[in-house]
């Protein structure tokens, strides 16, 4: 694997993390925290907590030093593994640490075979309270996972996988840890920089990106002409990912193959689509299964055709760590994060929002995803929805990165589609999403389109 300042073996890595294990031993708790943003610090720790049988517990840098106490606390996580320059934060805040060891010395000893219901790993989303809901995981889980989604999403020996996300959030650390159990070779950045992605490509033949949409689309703007000659393979996660973003992908780089998937932190892998150069805007996710997953519908007397996604798989985490004020949904051996969809005749999977997407509009139900289908149909390939409250009344706002187009024509045609209280009052133009930290889009930093200089035009 490689990072921009250093590269390391498959033998280096372990014995780096054989020499990090021995001291993780000495510890008494079940549960290490792991807290950086250095994708080999991420790798070596990942794989002494395996050597040493202690579960993992990722502290996401991009916290506040409260929020990260707080979860390391609830979390039972007293020693954090963490690079040297960030171990005096930790100490004050009352935490032992473990400096990831920067080399190693011989012999590697034997593996010691380890139970699939062991814990492996604590990773933490976002809450709806601000308090990240922790999930607990199986080694057999992710086992499982990858071994059975590898082939589907391009991870094999001879693919340079170039990883230029968060290495601590899900997607990007499920890809690091896919690179490397199926003896590819990482590229990893840590988090978005545009530098450093630069560096990685023209040091190395890239031939596999994984990344959510909004990285991946500032990869291919920011990538150096021929930076991307050697790329066969673009796997997508996280949101959909957009049409005119594929047909980059497939115009501007030899790349063969593009696949999207959809998932949760909690499910790991659900179901793919390959996606075609010369497709038409869509709206909604649709895609096949992993094999191994089985998915069934929560329909709501009276409702439409979806209803809340369970998802009965191998691949499922064991639930929410008990610390936690939220438990997962159950439904025998099937679990929901409120993910709506429905499935089709032929098996398919049809996404129509995440959980608690839906809104309340004077009494009206409306799903976002319902009306970015309708603009999708328009031509607009990526529309984000939200609600702002003016003079005490709600109204929908709709939000897009494309050039401004005429108001009035596309209000007309809207009309076609939708009834008259789910097309949103105005569309505003931005030059550039905000994002997460994870690199997914902000929904919740959207602006105000009341805000003095922002394209937009009136739909009613």
């Amino acid at each position: 694997m490689a990072s921009a300042k250093e590269e390391l073996t498959f033998g280096q890595l372990m014995l780096r993390a054989q020499g990090l294990s021995t001291r993780l031993r000495r510890h008494p708790g079940l549960r290490v925290g792991i807290h950086t943003q250095d994708p080999v610090a991420m790798a070596v720790g990942f794989h002494a907590a395996v050597l040493a049988g202690k579960s993992l517990v990722v502290l996401d840098p991009a916290w506040t030093q409260e929020q990260l106490a707080a979860t390391a606390r609830r979390l039972r996580a007293s020693l954090v593994v963490t690079a040297p320059e960030h171990a005096a934060v930790l100490q004050n805040l009352g935490f032992s640490t473990h400096s990831v060891p920067v080399d190693g010395a011989g012999p590697l000893h034997p593996v010691r075979p380890a139970s699939a219901e062991r814990e492996l790993l604590v990773i933490c989303t976002s809450g709806s309270s601000g308090e990240p809901k922790a999930i607990v995981r199986s080694q057999g889980s992710w086992q499982q996972s990858l071994s059975s989604g590898a082939a589907i999403l391009g991870a094999v020996p001879a693919a340079l996988t170039l990883c230029p996300g968060p290495i601590s959030h899900g997607l990007g650390l499920y890809a690091l840890v896919e690179s490397l159990h199926t003896g590819g070779t990482l590229l990893a950045s840590g988090r978005w920089n545009t530098d450093t992605a630069r560096t990685l490509l023209g040091r190395y033949a890239c031939t596999h990106i994984v990344s959510v949409p909004t990285i991946i689309q500032r990869l291919l703007d920011a990538s150096p002409d021929g930076a991307l000659d050697s790329l066969n393979t673009v796997v997508s996660g996280g949101e959909p990912l957009p049409a005119p973003t594929v047909e980059t992908i497939f115009t501007d780089t030899p790349a063969t193959a593009c696949t999207e998937y959809y998932g949760s932190s909690e499910h790991s892998l659900i179901a793919y689509r390959h996606r075609e150069p010369g497709e038409e805007p869509a709206g909604n996710f649709i895609g096949i299964p992993f094999p191994g997953v089985k998915v069934h519908i929560h329909r709501e007397e009276g409702a439409s055709p979806g209803g809340a996604i369970f998802v009965d798989s191998p691949f499922n985490a064991e639930g929410y760590d008990s610390s936690g004020a939220v438990c997962i949904n159950r439904c025998g051996a099937s679990t929901s994060v409120g993910d709506l969809g429905r499935l089709l005749d032929d098996g398919r999977l049809e996404l129509h929002g995440r959980g608690g997407a839906m809104l309340n509009l004077n009494g009206n139900n409306v799903h976002p995803g319902e009306i970015a289908q309708a603009f999708a149909r328009l031509g607009l390939a990526d529309v984000r929805i939200r609600m702002s409250l003016r003079g005490g009344s709600k109204t929908l706002l709709a939000y897009t990165c494309t050039e401004p187009q005429p108001g009035p024509e596309l209000a007309g045609r809207l009309r076609e589609l939708l009834p008259s209280y789910k097309i949103p009052r105005e569309l505003v133009f931005l030059e550039r999403w905000p994002m997460t930290s994870s690199g997914k889009i902000a929904d919740a930093e959207l602006p105000d389109s009341s805000i003095p200089d922002l394209a937009k035009v009136a739909l009613r």
